[in-house]
């Protein structure tokens, strides 16, 4: 009796330790670098990478790929769409600077056909991925598709005056700083939700429809770590027509473009260490139509 007892608590012990190993594996965060593309380019478009080399992209381009530690940054009456191999996307407008700080996938080879993301509310991101980004200035829209976040997909945009936690939606974000030392925020979510922080003392959680708009003091010096941005009273409203109608106009070109996007492996080297390029399709076969003689 006592020996089946001890033997049932080993077993029991074994169980839990394989479950709590089989759920950190689940939610494990992704390690690899995931695949981005810039399309749907106008005006003056740069990519700037981490050594400070910078180059104008322009549509079809093999500079168009980019990858974690690029920065883009777009003139004035300039604006790209940025598409993530997880397939979400984002249209950053005019006068905007985005870091692509982090973002990270559990299989970079996946191949991920934009054109099968139709439905915002049932469609999902093909796997698990961790998205961190950094908007320094400008106006962006974004298109997350529905985060594995029970899997442990986090999406999270980084601005001067706090941090918005996407949770699966659309929305857009503007920061705009004048010369008379303030800065003019504003996100507004459409779909979903945005949750920021930073911004108070408080979390804000802006839900579908609603949007925050304040001016804040642009500080001399970067503020200590969990400084709230302003100590001015932050009100969840209604979003305005004309920012529906800018997301509206946003999503609409971001529908139109993405059809063209598709992620694919990279080709896999060779025993000298090369790679081939893809070999072409194979030709279709045309189509021959027999059709009785005219003698019979």
């Amino acid at each position: 009796m006592k020996f089946s007892a001890v033997r049932l608590i080993l077993c029991a012990a074994v169980a839990i330790i394989l479950s709590l190993n089989a759920t950190a594996q689940v939610n494990a965060a992704p390690t690899k670098a995931g695949k981005i593309k810039a399309v749907a380019i106008t005006g003056e478009v740069f990519k700037q990478g981490a050594d400070g080399s910078k180059v104008k992209l322009v549509n079809g381009s093999p500079d168009t790929a980019l990858k974690e530690t690029d920065t883009v940054i777009t003139g004035k009456n300039s604006s790209v769409i940025l598409v993530f191999a997880n397939a979400s996307t984002i249209k950053l407008g005019g006068n905007t600077q985005l870091a692509i700080e982090e973002f990270k996938v559990d299989d970079p080879d996946a191949t991920v056909d934009m054109a099968s993301y139709k439905n915002r509310a049932t469609d999902t991101e093909p796997g698990v991925s961790t998205t961190s980004l950094k908007l320094a200035y400008g106006e962006m829209v974004g298109d997350v598709k529905h985060l594995n976040r029970d899997r442990g997909s986090s999406y999270n945009i980084q601005t001067p005056v706090g941090a918005a936690g996407i949770r699966g939606t659309i929305y857009r974000i503007v920061y705009t700083p004048s010369s008379d030392g303030k800065a003019f925020f504003q996100v507004v979510t459409t779909e979903g939700l945005v949750v920021m922080k930073g911004l108070i003392d408080a979390e804000v959680p802006i839900a579908a429809g609603k949007q925050v708009e304040v001016t804040v003091d642009i500080p001399a010096t970067p503020p200590a770590a969990g400084t709230p941005a302003t100590t001015t009273p932050v009100t969840v409203v209604g979003a305005t027509e004309e920012n529906k109608q800018v997301i509206a106009a946003a999503t609409t070109l971001i529908t139109a473009i993405i059809p063209t996007v598709t992620f694919t492996p990279a080709p896999t080297p060779d025993a000298s260490g090369k790679t081939s390029p893809t070999p072409p399709p194979p030709p279709v076969p045309p189509t021959v139509t027999l059709t009785p003689g005219a003698g019979g």
